[in-house]
């Protein structure tokens, strides 16, 4: 009888250990089953690159490369497809199909709140070129080519894919090493004289003291926004060594074009980073830490300047002229600012002589070319002068549009910047779209006032995109 409940108690316990070690492999199995994850997200976690994505970012690369005449190495007349249509046109609107046929994959990008403003400027600019058509007797396919620099605005959706695919960090890696190429060539340009640079204009200017210098526009290959990110990387996060080197390389040709609103831009910039972080912080050691941080990378730079720019006493002493020439023509209304003001007064006579409310249009003056003394003045005007040219050409509405599209944006930027959780690389382009708006209105409002112009908002489309991507995921962190 022992022997029976013994044998019984036995099987019992074995029982009980199956029934054990069966529901152990259940929860085990169950708990991996919760940890698999599909091959996309194992993908995102190691920080690899889809190929659409790459293929995007290589395609946008290009597209900027050969604008910007692909520093000489390839002849400039090879673009040419027929008449003025480049290579780059239709990377251009091969992009813009393309991101519009896939709209599901960032519709909510796509139908962010950010974006109403700017559709609205992109529908009154496509009524505009309807109405030009008709009015001026364009053929529109020559018109719609023409007008490239116009839909460049039209970058916005590519770029709102490539954010989406996660493609952004890939194509800043692309432009790195063409940017440092481009700034040495730069350099050497803004130094001598020579074109080492494809594409770049080169003037002589007279500075007061009987000194010359040579000033070269265009070329950098966005230097400039490699600059200010390391500055805001070592405000936000930490200093790095050989970042203060490039960002050295980066910042010489601005000091070399001897252009004040950079010189002013850039030093602004850097003071309200400072600030901006300094309060949202809270923490005045952090702040002590940033501004000497600040001081040495500009003790870097002029020691760096002092000693590998040749003939630097004299640089130094052009640029102090150029400084006090900036002061003397707005104390007595000469110079830069007196042509400015005169542009602006003849664009502002063009617009009331019977273009108030829809303005002149896709006029041939500004789309072809100037024929008459006149028109010249008034396309110098055009290229130069920011609010009154968008007055003349798209009138009270365009004006309002882009009025409305320049206080919208700042505040929204605003509200992005302040509540941001991380100081990745989008919250940067937001911070500088936010400088930038502020800028061009409080300190440029004599002649620029407003941050688009009459060819759109092509050059602020990488920051409205950083924009409406934090604005719809303000809890992600996007880096490189």
């Amino acid at each position: 009888m022992n022997r029976t409940n013994q044998n019984r108690s036995t099987k019992s316990d074995s029982d009980n250990l199956v029934v054990r070690l069966t529901n152990t492999f259940r929860i085990v199995r169950g708990r991996n089953l919760i940890k698999q994850k599909s091959f996309s997200q194992i993908l995102e976690e190691k920080k690899n690159i889809k190929l659409n994505a790459k293929l995007l970012a290589i395609t946008f690369f290009l597209y900027l490369f050969i604008e910007n005449d692909t520093l000489g190495l390839i002849p400039r007349q090879f673009y040419f497809i027929y008449r003025n249509v480049r290579v780059s046109d239709l990377l251009l609107y091969g992009m813009v199909v393309y991101s519009l046929y896939s709209i599901k994959e960032y519709r909510e990008l796509f139908s962010s709140n950010i974006l109403i403003i700017p559709k609205l400027l992109l529908l009154y600019l496509f009524f505009q070129f309807i109405v030009s058509s008709i009015s001026y007797s364009y053929n529109p396919l020559e018109l719609f080519f023409r007008l490239k620099s116009m839909w460049t605005s039209l970058l916005i959706f590519p770029l709102l894919l490539l954010l989406k695919r996660k493609g952004f960090g890939y194509l800043v890696k692309l432009i790195l090493p063409v940017a440092i190429a481009s700034n040495i060539l730069y350099i050497l340009t803004a130094l001598t004289g020579v074109a080492f640079l494809p594409g770049v204009d080169i003037a002589q200017q007279e500075l007061p003291g009987g000194l010359t210098v040579y000033r070269v526009f265009g070329g950098t290959f966005y230097g400039e926004l490699f600059f200010l990110g390391f500055v805001y990387y070592w405000i936000t996060k930490r200093f790095r060594l050989y970042q203060a080197l490039l960002a050295v390389l980066f910042v010489t040709p601005h000091i070399l074009a001897f252009g004040r609103n950079a010189w002013f831009s850039f030093t602004f910039t850097i003071v309200v980073m400072l600030i901006w972080n300094s309060y949202r912080g809270r923490n005045f050691k952090a702040a002590f830490r940033q501004l000497l941080i600040v001081s040495l990378f500009a003790s870097m730079l002029f020691f760096a300047f002092l000693q590998f720019i040749p003939e630097s006493d004299i640089m130094v002493e052009s640029i102090s002229a150029r400084v006090e020439q900036g002061r003397t023509d707005l104390k007595y209304k000469e110079g830069t600012y007196a042509t400015r003001m005169a542009n602006l007064s003849a664009l502002l006579q063009l617009w009331q002589s019977g273009y108030v409310f829809f303005g002149i249009g896709m006029h041939p003056l500004w789309v072809i070319k100037p024929i008459t003394t006149e028109e010249n003045i008034y396309a110098w005007g055009l290229s130069d002068v920011g609010w009154a040219g968008v007055l003349t050409v798209y009138g009270l509405v365009g004006f309002a549009l882009a009025a409305v599209f320049q206080i919208f944006l700042f505040l929204k930027s605003f509200v992005v910047c302040k509540n941001a959780k991380h100081t990745d690389l989008l919250i940067l382009f937001v911070f500088l779209f936010l400088v930038r708006l502020f800028s061009d209105s409080v300190f440029g409002f004599t002649y620029k006032g407003l941050s688009t112009s009459i060819y759109g908002f092509g050059p602020l489309c990488i920051y409205l995109a950083a924009l409406v991507y934090k604005y719809e995921h303000p809890d992600e962190e996007y880096d490189l």
